[in-house]
C-alpha cells in the first residue's frame, strides 16, 4: 500500500501542475496510451506495430478492417472514459454505473460493427452463453447477467466508499470478476482491461498497459486471471443453482481468491507508467538535445521510424559520435503537425 500511496502522491504533485492531466494533448500521457492500446489489443489477438498505431490515429489513414477498426474504437472508448473518470476524481465524485460499461462497449465495437465482424448489440449484455478461446473458464451463465450486474457494481462502488480500501486488492478483484461474469458477446477482455484503468484514474492513480504483444507476457496476463477466478467462478456457479449474488457473498469470494499475481501485474504496470510520465515530464525543457532512443520511447516511435524522419528533412537532427541527438522541441513540433494535418 505504501507504493501506491507514493504513486498518488507524485500523480496528484503532477496533476497540480497541468491544467489537463489525461488527455491526447498531454504528450506524456498520450505516449503511454498509445502503448496501452496497441498491448490491450494484441491481447486479443490483434497485432499492430507503432507506425501502424500512428497511421491510423494520427495520419488518418483508415481503411475498413478488423486491425483499423480495433484501434480506433479502443482510442475512443478509452480516451472518452478516462477523461470522465479524471474529472470525477477531481470533483470527488468517482463512482461506476452500469451504463458506463454501456457506453465503453457500444464505443469499443462500433467500427467493427460497422465493418461487419461483430455483429451483436452495442453496449448490450450477452443473450446466448459462450465459451472463451484458451481458457478453462465458463462465464456465467447469460440468463443471470441482469442479476448479477447491478451487484457487480454495487460491490465496485462499496469499495470505493472505504475509508482506506485496499486499493491493489479491489483492482485485481475487480478485475477478475468481470471477466469471470464475461457479460459482453465479445469485447469483454478490451472493456475489463478499459475498466481496470477507469478505476485507477478514479483513485487518483493512472491508466496501465498491460503488456500483451509478446506472448509470454499474455501467457503471464491469462495464468493470472486464473489463479485468481477458482474461487470467483464457484460462487457464480452456485448463484447459477439458485443462490443470491451479494456484496457478502462477492466479499467472501474475494477474500478466498489468490489474487496475487494480478496485484503483482497491476502494481507492476503502474510501476511503469508512473516512470514514463515522471521521464516525459523532464522533456520540458524544449531545448534539450536527447538521444534518438529515448526520443523514440518517449514519443512512441520506433527509432527506424525517426531515421527515416531525419533522412527524408521532416525532423531535424545532429549527429553525436555515431548517434543520432534530437531536440525535444522539433519532436513536439512534428507531433503536432501531424494532428494538425
Amino acid at each position: 500500500m505504501n507504493k501506491l500511496k507514493a504513486i498518488q502522491k507524485k500523480l496528484y504533485r503532477f496533476r497540480q501542475d497541468e491544467t489537463r492531466f489525461i488527455t491526447v494533448n498531454n504528450s506524456e500521457w498520450y505516449s503511454l496510451f498509445r502503448d496501452e492500446i496497441r498491448n490491450s489489443i494484441a491481447i486479443e489477438g490483434v497485432f499492430s506495430n507503432r507506425n501502424e498505431l500512428l497511421s491510423v490515429l494520427e495520419m488518418g489513414r483508415r481503411t475498413l478492417n478488423q486491425k483499423s477498426a480495433a484501434i480506433l474504437g479502443y482510442f475512443e472508448a478509452a480516451s472518452t472514459l478516462y477523461e470522465y473518470a479524471e474529472n470525477q476524481n477531481d470533483s470527488n465524485e468517482f463512482l461506476l454505473r452500469q451504463a458506463d460499461l454501456k457506453q465503453v462497449h457500444t464505443l469499443l465495437m462500433r467500427y467493427e460493427h460497422q465493418i461487419g465482424t461483430f455483429s451483436g448489440k452495442l453496449g448490450g449484455f450477452r443473450e446466448e452463453n459462450i465459451a472463451v478461446t484458451e481458457s478453462r473458464f465458463t462465464p456465467l451463465n447469460f440468463q443471470f447477467i441482469p442479476e448479477i450486474l447491478p451487484v457487480f457494481i454495487q460491490w465496485n462502488n462499496a469499495q470505493l466508499k472505504e475509508p482506506k480500501p485496499d486499493i491493489l486488492t479491489f483492482m485485481a478483484a475487480s478485475h477478475v470478476l468481470f471477466e469471470t461474469i464475461h457479460p459482453f458477446r465479445d469485447g469483454n477482455g478490451r472493456v475489463g482491461r478499459i475498466l481496470l484503468s477507469y478505476l485507477l484514474i478514479g483513485n487518483g492513480l493512472i491508466n496501465i498497459a498491460i503488456k500483451g504483444t509478446q506472448k509470454p507476457d499474455r501467457q503471464k496476463y491469462y495464468h493470472a486471471l486464473e489463479k485468481g477466478d477458482d474461487k470467483i467462478e464457484m460462487m457464480l456457479r452456485k448463484i447459477e443453482q439458485g443462490e443470491k449474488p451479494t456484496i457478502a457473498r462477492f466479499n467472501k469470494a474475494v477474500k478466498e481468491s489468490d489474487l496475487s499475481k494480478m496485484k503483482s501485474i497491476i502494481q507492476q504496470c503502474l510501476n511503469q507508467s508512473l516512470d514514463r510520465i515522471e521521464k516525459g515530464i523532464k522533456t520540458h525543457d524544449l531545448d534539450a538535445m536527447i538521444p534518438l532512443r529515448e526520443a523514440a520511447k518517449f514519443f512512441n516511435y520506433s527509432q527506424d521510424y525517426l531515421r527515416q524522419l531525419i533522412h527524408l528533412g521532416k525532423l531535424p537532427a545532429k549527429k553525436k559520435g555515431k548517434l543520432w541527438v534530437v531536440k525535444v522541441r522539433d519532436m513536439y513540433t512534428y507531433n503536432q503537425s501531424l494532428r494538425n494535418s
